[in-house]
């Protein structure tokens, strides 16, 4: 599972629908969930969670709900599958891709849905 800390920068809700828009390091991460079981405001640090098959990879940005940019730490090269890990503003993520494009050199994109995010506890 990959682990992110982000301070909450803004909450839009509509009904039950809930848009939460954190920062990590320079970069923004947009989480949509249901129902809020756990109290949630602007400028609480959160743990963010994203499992490693959630997360596509590509050497080139283009607009999507979530787009982190990285570095490549290591590519481990399976008979079917790779284990990309990259390094995210001081984060390590893990992405499980198929081995025939996981050719990256150095910077990568990855991408995730707003709703592969999950909030595992209010850190502050």
């Amino acid at each position: 599972m990959n682990r992110l800390i982000g301070e909450i920068k803004n909450i839009r809700s509509l009904e039950r629908l809930n848009l939460i828009e954190c920062k990590v390091g320079k970069q923004t991460v947009k989480v949509l969930i249901l129902e809020m079981n756990i109290s949630l405001k602007p400028g609480s640090k959160v743990e963010l969670l994203i499992k490693p098959t959630a997360i596509s990879v590509s050497d080139k940005n283009c607009v999507f709900e979530n787009v982190l940019k990285g570095r490549v730490v290591d590519i481990q090269n399976g008979k079917i599958l790779s284990n990309i890990t990259a390094e995210v503003e001081g984060f390590e993520m893990e992405c499980i891709m198929l081995k025939e494009y996981a050719g990256f050199k150095d910077e990568v994109y990855l991408f995730f849905k707003a709703n592969d995010v999950a909030i595992g506890k209010v850190l502050e």
